[in-house]
This record gives structure tokens, C-alpha cells and sequence, in this order.
């Protein structure tokens, strides 16, 4: 912060052009300052916490904006915008149980807030309550129509139950803002799992029973190697819809694996990454930790990439690597996940019996 500048109005002046021109450090600095000269001042105190959590929202930084929002909140608990950068924060660190409180109090304050209603919509659609999610998801389209972020939202929820319907939401999506995060690579996958829906005279698969558009399951095959002997491999099937924790499962018994431990998936392919820690139940007694069976596997991509990591045993520490190899659409009866090919013998499960 600059030593000669005094007057409050300049501080918040300079502050909020750093922030606008993307120099978030500099404007946190005098953020941080107005709080410590003016700590007498709850309101200034309030806007400066505000402020230096949404800009920790926008650099990632989840603990450090979850501190200040809070702050905020605690001296202004009616601001509905409070609640919706806090929900986000919750969302991103997939804590949806207190996302959702969060955006239900934003709700509370304004109703027809689009943004809110997107907030809440994919908290309730990743809980499980599919229907919900995409009807809250659907209003606030209606709201604020033609925004990205909705309409990637919207892409993703239709996925795993309408992909033609995703594909509209992800066109739209793409065509509102071509540099979306989310929208071009949601759009690609769309595409990718089409690519089977069609005949070979170009004639949409059609379900025999009422004529819609066939839409099958997202098939994703995965390579699944010993990080210490990567001659020693495994190819599983599993479906979209399943879970990282039916994933494990499936490796579990793909190694031949007879007594179960925790268990953690690092899909930014990190060793202990803790923010993108995705890990087996019994392992959240902070109430802060994610859990693999609350993320679909059509979702890894979005949150990790095509390789990850995957850990079993704490003890032992038998790590993996996890690669996706494709995504296929097919129109299948067969129980899922599915143990494809096994390269090389499963070690023992315990050293001492080698």
C-alpha cells in the first residue's frame, strides 16, 4: 500500500481498479490495510473482508475466502451475496450440505436471482435429487437467459438422461462464450459419445418401444496401472452415471484384493493434493472432506483430466495410475463396472505373504 495515500475514498478507489485490472495481490494489500486502520468501522470492515473473499474465490484459494466471507457474513448476515460467494466457495470444495444452506439463504433474500438459483440447482442435482437440480437449473435459464454458466450447467445435467437435449444446452453454451471454460469441453465429449448414435446411412438410433432417440450409456474405459510396476495393468468398464467409490470396487477386485483400507483418488494426478482429494467414507469426520462416492465418473474430466492417481492402503501406499482411454456410447444390457483385460499377476495384497 502506498505510504502518503490516506484518504478512504482513494483507498477504495485504487483497491477496486487493481482488483478490475486483474491485480489481485495488490488490491488485497489495501484491502488488508483498510481493515487494520479502520477496524473501528464495521461497515468498512465488512466491505473489505467482501471484497478480499470474492477475489480469493476468483484465484482458488477456498480456506482464505471461506475466512473473509465468513467475516462478512458475521457483521452483515442479510446480505444475500455474502451467502451466494460462501455457497460457492462450499460448492467448488463439493461440501454440498452447507453449499446448499448457503444458496437457500441467498434465495431467501432474492428469489429470482438467477445466478442464485444456478447455484442451488447443481448443489441439488450433485446431492442426488436430479429432478430438482434440473428444474432450479431450467428457472434460472429463464431468468437470466442465454448466460454460459447455466447453460454448461444445463449441458452437463442432460448428459447422463438426454443427450440430445445436452447437446442443444452445450451449443448454446459454446456459441454465448467460445472461450467458457466448461462449455467447449462438454460440447467435444457430447460429440464424442454421439458418434455411435447414428447409423451407418445416417439415421438416428431410435428406442423400438416409443421412438425417441435412442441415447444408450456412456461407456468409460479406463487403465488402471501400478505406479511401482506399470507392466502390471487392468482395463475396466464403467458407466457415466457410477461413482469414483464403484470404481474403486472395481479395481479392488480386478487386483485380486481381499481386505478392504482407504482409499483416496487424486485427479489432478498429485500425490496428496488435498484440494482435489477425493477419498472412501469414514474419512470425513471434519465435515470438509470429499468423498468418492459423491462424484459421478463423468464428472472426473471436468474436475481432474484424462489421468489421475489412485491410492489404496494408507499403510502400505499401493498407488495407481488411472488413465482414461475412451468414452464410448453403447445400447447395453451388461452389468457395470466391467473387468475388460488383466495384464501381469496381482502382487499379494500384504508383503509379508510374497
Amino acid at each position: 500500500m502506498k505510504e502518503n495515500q490516506s484518504d478512504p475514498a482513494g483507498l477504495w478507489d485504487e483497491a477496486r481498479h487493481l482488483a478490475e485490472t486483474g491485480k489481485y495481490d495488490g488490491a488485497i494489500e489495501i484491502y488488508t490495510g483498510i481493515i487494520e486502520r479502520y477496524g473501528d468501522d464495521d461497515t468498512a470492515v465488512e466491505f473489505a473482508n467482501a471484497y478480499i473473499g470474492d477475489m480469493y474465490l476468483t484465484l482458488k484459494q477456498f480456506d482464505l475466502s471461506e475466512t473473509h466471507i465468513m467475516k462478512a457474513i458475521a457483521l452483515n448476515p442479510a446480505r444475500a451475496d455474502y451467502h451466494y460467494i460462501l455457497g460457492f466457495v462450499y460448492s467448488k470444495t463439493h461440501r454440498w450440505e452447507k453449499a446448499e444452506k448457503e444458496f437457500e439463504a441467498a434465495i431467501r433474500q432474492e428469489p429470482e436471482n438467477g445466478e442464485f438459483l444456478r447455484g442451488l440447482g447443481w448443489v441439488r442435482f450433485e446431492r442426488g435429487d436430479k429432478a430438482q437440480g434440473i428444474e432450479l437449473l431450467r428457472k434460472a435459464n429463464t431468468v437470466m437467459p442465454g448466460n454460459p454458466n447455466i447453460l454448461a450447467d444445463l449441458a452437463v445435467a442432460y448428459m447422463a438422461q438426454d443427450i440430445y437435449r445436452a447437446r442443444v444446452f452445450a451449443e448454446e453454451a459454446f456459441a454465448a462464450d467460445p472461450d467458457h471454460p466448461v462449455a467447449g469441453k462438454v460440447l467435444s465429449k457430447i460429440r464424442y459419445i454421439m458418434r455411435d448414435m447414428v447409423t451407418p446411412d445416417g439415421v438416428i438410433r431410435r428406442d423400438e418401444t416409443d421412438g425417441a432417440p435412442m441415447s444408450g450409456d456412456a461407456i468409460y474405459r479406463f487403465k488402471v496401472s501400478l505406479k511401482d510396476n506399470p507392466d502390471v495393468w487392468r482395463l475396466i468398464d464403467i458407466k457415466g452415471t457410477q461413482r469414483l467409490s464403484t470404481l474403486h470396487k472395481a479395481i479392488f477386485k480386478a487386483f485380486n484384493r481381499y481386505d478392504e483400507h482407504a482409499y483416496s483418488f487424486f485427479l489432478k494426478n498429485v500425490p496428496w493434493d488435498r484440494e482435489h482429494e477425493y477419498t472412501s467414507p469414514g474419512m470425513d469426520e471434519e465435515g470438509d472432506t470429499k468423498l468418492a462416492s459423491r462424484i459421478r465418473i463423468d464428472s472426473v474430466e471436468l474436475y481432474g483430466g484424462t489421468k489421475f492417481l489412485y491410492l489404496f492402503d494408507f499403510g502400505d501406499e499401493w498407488w495407481h495410475d488411472v488413465e482414461l482411454v475412451s468414452v464410448t456410447n453403447k445400447y447395453t444390457r451388461a452389468v457395470f463396472p466391467k473387468i475388460v483385460k488383466k495384464n501381469g499377476k496381482s502382487p499379494p495384497q500384504y508383503p509379508k505373504e510374497m
